[in-house]
């Protein structure tokens, strides 16, 4: 029989240890600033989301602090490296976009993998849109391709540089319809819009949000969107598999990660609070402002979609020829 003494002596060893460690990282957490890092430039939809996000945890946790920080550079590289190495406490969080997926295909070192991090949810999606100057002679999709086919390397299409999103859905809608064009990179999406503008190129494929303004002002004409489906916010404009090019789906679309290892009641306190925000209605408002189509999942289902579309992306990237440098 174990001596009564000892025994008390272990229990209270044992409440020691239990108070020494303290409560639970979910019911402490957050108990200083939490960091939303976003690996862009400010004013993109990832940087509006993120502070549509901090303002509403802040609130949402009793005022305190939560700021975003602005680390761009390298396509997302260099801010998404500092979430990867961050303390995995849940006080440094990031925001990224479809690009974190794609851009071990399209660079030789990356210095990190996407195993780093842990996905909490994602948080929206974004169809790109096939833009024309009106100059140009096709009303729709399929006497585009017939345009482009009759004229190869006649028509330049502008992108926002290599491995973008409008780069890598031109060159898929290239390839998925036999057609040839000028490939005519900007130093981002609204650098191209002026040129596109004056006809000196003549197509492109950009964010719904970001060429809106200008076919709601007639200088160009939407010809499709890139989604599964029609976007909740043009229901009249028809997907690119509707307009004739079977299997062409494109969008960009948002993620919460955090650094591997953020305790798993932290993950899931994150995922909760960050869901309840996202379905507010005047937060899909605001992100309707965007084009953007909240989606606000799990952890689990954030990592199987994130998973799917590196494959995807991947296999796209290789298919249309972009080597990695």
């Amino acid at each position: 029989m174990i001596p009564l003494r000892r025994t008390l002596v272990t229990a209270a060893v044992a409440l020691a240890a239990v108070a020494l460690a303290g409560p639970a990282p979910a019911q402490e957490y957050p108990s200083k600033p939490v960091r939303i890092l976003v690996p862009y430039p400010p004013g993109g939809a990832s940087d509006v989301t993120a502070r549509i996000l901090a303002d509403k945890l802040s609130k949402r946790w009793g005022g305190k602090p939560v700021f975003v920080e602005n680390k761009a550079g390298a396509n997302g590289v260099i801010g998404t490296e500092t979430i990867a190495r961050a303390e995995p406490d849940g006080y440094t969080i990031g925001l990224v976009a479809s690009s974190h997926v794609t851009n071990h295909a399209l660079m030789k070192k990356v210095p990190y993998e996407l195993a780093d991090m842990v996905p909490i949810t994602i948080t929206a999606q974004v169809q790109l849109g096939l833009v024309v100057n009106p100059a140009v002679p096709a009303n729709d999709v399929r006497a585009l391709v017939a345009y482009a086919k009759a004229n190869p390397g006649k028509l330049a299409v502008a992108t926002s540089g290599r491995g973008s999103n409008p780069q890598l859905w031109a060159l898929a809608f290239q390839q998925m319809t036999g057609t040839k064009m000028i490939d005519v990179p900007y130093k981002g999406s609204g650098a191209a819009h002026p040129d596109l503008l004056a006809g000196q190129t003549q197509l492109m494929f950009d964010a719904v949000a970001a060429v809106m303004p200008h076919v709601k002002a007639g200088k160009l004409r939407l010809l499709a969107v890139g989604g599964e489906k029609r976007s909740p916010f043009l229901p009249d404009t028809p997907t690119m598999q509707e307009a004739g090019v079977p299997g062409y789906v494109n969008a960009s679309w948002g993620a919460v990660i955090a650094p591997a290892k953020t305790p798993k009641a932290i993950v899931d306190k994150l995922n909760a609070d960050i869901v309840a925000i996202l379905n507010e209605a005047d937060t899909k408002e605001r992100l309707a402002g965007l084009s953007a189509e909240v989606i606000a999942n799990s952890p689990a289902e954030a990592a199987a979609f994130m998973r799917s579309e590196e494959v995807r992306l991947t296999k796209l990237i290789r298919d249309v020829g972009i080597q990695p440098e």
